[in-house]
């Protein structure tokens, strides 16, 4: 823990003042003790964390040996079975948080994307690989880029409002997972395109957003929508499937593009490259006015998938307008790891 953490801290637990079994502790006194156990993901920036009105417990030693006591001891002295099991879920969980982020059960986060957005979102235990469960560091960082950039803020004012019809502008994401980088563009967009400007206008604005990803990840992704209620009433957010793999009829692609498509971390395997390239020039209405904006981490793993991808836009006649790098963290290792993101803002070449 920091210097600067230590002084957040509203208490310190010494392990050594773990309530003894052998005192048989009465049921709340466990359930006290576990919930200042509780460890809560790294927050990754100063104004973001799980719940700002937590209490910040700072731990001296290591208590996984009570926690393994508790869960097998009998409990003899609790009064019921239901209490029982109780204690002895609730110490697994906490022993499960100690395993490392993938061992983690279902977290319920909140994430600050500017002094007056906070975005809240469900993530479920990891089941396999099923990343598209877990919020990348990535989306953080495009949504919080979406939100304060002047060179991100008004590549989605050319994409949505370069002409001078305000209605049904739509906004497509790819790979969404979780919804964080699509839901901080919704609850930030009307500050983005200066709503209050244009409302001396005669036509009602409406902005979709829509976010799509593959069947097992999208009921999760509307969990997230559902959650977060308090976005912009004026901005309509959806969730539909996506597979990359299958692409639409021509005509229905003509239909349905969209002037913005946005992703956030979508390169996890070989065929991605291709694949997303794929889906970009099917999904990007064909003006020199749309935009297609991007965050990738650097990692060192998928640094080959990074470089193909950008030359396969090339090749589909897709040109970096702006770009740039910036440090962001994921959940991975103790505290989080720090990795560079490269951004980008796409358009059609003239």
């Amino acid at each position: 823990m920091t210097r600067e953490e230590s002084e957040k801290t509203d208490e310190v637990l010494d392990v050594l003042d773990l309530p003894h079994l052998s005192t048989r502790p009465a049921l709340t006194t466990l359930l006290a003790t576990l919930d200042l156990l509780t460890i809560h993901p790294p927050s990754w920036d100063d104004l973001s964390a799980t719940n700002l009105s937590q209490k910040r417990v700072q731990i001296i030693g290591n208590p996984t040996p009570w926690l393994t006591s508790l869960v097998s001891s009998p409990l003899k002295w609790l009064p019921t079975d239901d209490a029982r099991e109780l204690v002895w879920e609730t110490a697994s969980i906490r022993l499960s948080e100690r395993c490392g982020r993938t061992a983690m059960p279902s977290l319920d986060r909140s994430f600050r994307i500017s002094r007056d957005l906070e975005i809240k979102i469900h993530e479920p235990t990891l089941d396999g690989d099923n990343l598209g469960l877990k919020t990348w560091g990535a989306a953080y960082a495009l949504g919080k880029r979406i939100a304060g950039d002047g060179v991100m803020r008004a590549a989605v004012r050319t994409a949505l409002f370069s002409s001078r019809e305000y209605l049904d502008k739509r906004i497509l994401e790819l790979g969404a997972g979780t919804g964080l980088a699509g839901l901080a563009l919704a609850g930030t967009v009307n500050s983005v395109v200066d709503l209050e400007s244009r409302q001396d206008n005669d036509e009602v604005m409406g902005i979709h957003v829509h976010l799509t990803d593959l069947p097992e990840i999208v009921s999760n992704l509307q969990r997230n929508v559902d959650l977060n209620t308090h976005l912009p009433p004026s901005v309509k957010v959806t969730t539909g499937v996506l597979d990359w793999r299958l692409q639409p009829t021509a005509e229905a692609q003509q239909e349905q593009r969209y002037p913005l498509v946005i992703a956030a971390d979508p390169l996890y395997s070989p065929e991605h490259p291709g694949l997303l390239s794929t889906v970009v020039e099917g999904w990007l209405e064909q003006s020199n006015t749309a935009r297609f904006i991007v965050e990738l981490p650097l990692r060192k793993l998928f640094g080959g998938e990074v470089s193909e991808f950008r030359n396969l836009m090339v090749k589909k006649g897709l040109v970096v307008l702006e770009e740039g790098e910036e440090d962001a963290r994921d959940d991975w290792g103790e505290g989080g790891e720090s990795m560079t993101c490269w951004w980008a803002v796409y358009g059609w070449r003239s």
